[in-house]
């Protein structure tokens, strides 16, 4: 590295941009640099050499999601985000990139950003990696300075988002005008996601902030940490698609994180979209009874993500919660088989359960209960004519299944 090189990047720079340019100068190459969530920050110029993930990065402002998936599966972030050296990263044709050289901006272990260079008509020597590697140490200061006040608006941010969700803040139109202040658009409905975790630390919020804001599936809007759980402030790309949007969304999340960090028990739910933003804090409930009725009944909500697809769970906890119903004598029916597995050591009380919960299909009860088809059906011929009930009777099937889910719950 000559003297000359060294003050190039040893001066102060009144932007980003005029700091990028000067790596682009030096290195002959565009530039661009990006925060740790892989959004642009600043780039360079370029002529008519550059690749498909540059174009798409500065239109979109931020790394295209299909990029970043590619990259994670390559092991281009892990190695990134554990190194301040420099990487080299061959060209990846389906997705449209070209051969890269990309270094992190980092304070200590924390990772602030990153530079890339995009090798167009020549290859980096090793002078110019090592230019690049101080160029981003200069880095570090200009971007810790945009994390400082980064960190500032998102706790302003946080703080209107705590009053929403806690009823705090109730006029719609004073709520709209703080929300267009921050810079969001108060035309869209907006909703309540929530996930939750065993366990929760700082390092493992800015992880799930992380793939939460890379994977560009809906709009993040503000974020919060609630103990172990994780509360988003979201909007649609398209209002029509918003259910199936957050589906995929939390679907593409769930597996991100179990395949990046190996966590894979998460609890999730949404609250609808509401154009009235006085009903973000309801928004925000039924996000909350989702995941807590998930908790209890894991086996049977596994698949639930909104209010009304708890379907009569919904009302579980009324019933376990009034008085008149806890002192009502648990279903005869069930008390029958209870007793007659105790002195006959038979499973019959569990056999019903699972039937109930395959909604009558014989054979995907005989798969969970290890048996076979014909026994299943000889059990259940047992267990009618014991506990003197016809499942064949949607009100006793319902009841039956309603009492089972109130007995397991005692």
């Amino acid at each position: 590295m000559t003297d000359k090189n060294h003050q190039s990047f040893n001066r102060q720079f009144d932007s980003l941009e005029e700091f990028v340019d000067a790596i682009s100068e030096r290195l002959q190459c565009p530039v661009t640099i990006e925060d740790s969530n892989h959004h642009l920050l600043a780039y360079s110029s370029h002529d008519d050499g550059t690749d498909a993930a540059r174009i798409s990065t500065i239109i979109g402002r931020r790394v295209p999601e299909k990029v970043i998936n590619r990259f994670w599966k390559e092991g281009v972030i892990p190695t990134l985000n554990q190194s301040d050296e420099p990487l080299v990263i061959p060209q990846i044709h389906d997705i449209g990139l070209g051969n890269r050289v990309a270094v992190s901006i980092r304070k200590n272990n924390e990772v602030l950003g990153y530079i890339w260079v995009l090798e167009v008509g020549r290859t980096l020597t090793k002078e110019d990696l090592a230019d690049l590697k101080l160029a981003a140490s200069k880095a570090k200061n200009q971007l810790l300075q945009l994390n400082m006040q980064k960190k500032k608006k998102e706790k302003n941010h946080q703080e209107l988002l705590w009053q929403m969700i806690t009823g705090d803040a109730r006029n719609h139109q004073v709520i709209a005008e703080q929300l267009s202040k921050i810079g969001i658009n108060p035309q869209k409905p907006l909703a309540v996601i929530l996930f939750s975790f065993d366990v929760m630390s700082d390092e493992l919020y800015k992880k799930l902030v992380y793939v939460a804001k890379t994977t560009q599936k809906i709009n993040i809007l503000i974020q919060t940490l609630d103990e172990n759980q994780v509360v988003f402030l979201i909007s649609s790309h398209i209002q029509n698609d918003f259910v199936k949007e957050t589906k995929d969304f939390i679907e593409t999340f769930k597996t991100q994180i179990r395949e990046r960090f190996g966590i894979s028990q998460i609890w999730s739910g949404c609250g609808y979209a509401y154009e009235n933003y006085e009903w973000i804090k309801r928004s925000y409930d039924e996000a909350t009874k989702v995941i807590s009725l998930k908790q209890s009944f894991d086996q049977e909500l596994q698949s639930a993500t909104f209010y009304h697809e708890l379907g009569i769970f919904r009302y579980i906890d009324i019933l376990q919660q009034d008085e008149q119903v806890k002192d009502i004598s648990i279903n005869p029916a069930i008390r029958k088989l209870e007793t007659y597995d105790l002195e006959h050591r038979t499973n019959l009380l569990e056999t019903l359960d699972v039937i109930l919960n395959k909604d009558g299909n014989m054979n995907e009860a005989a798969k969970e209960l290890h048996c076979h088809v014909n026994t299943l059906n000889y059990r259940l011929k047992r267990i009618q004519e014991i506990a003197n009930i016809q499942l064949k009777d949607p009100v006793q099937k319902l009841g039956l299944y309603l009492d089972m889910k109130l007995f397991r719950g005692r």
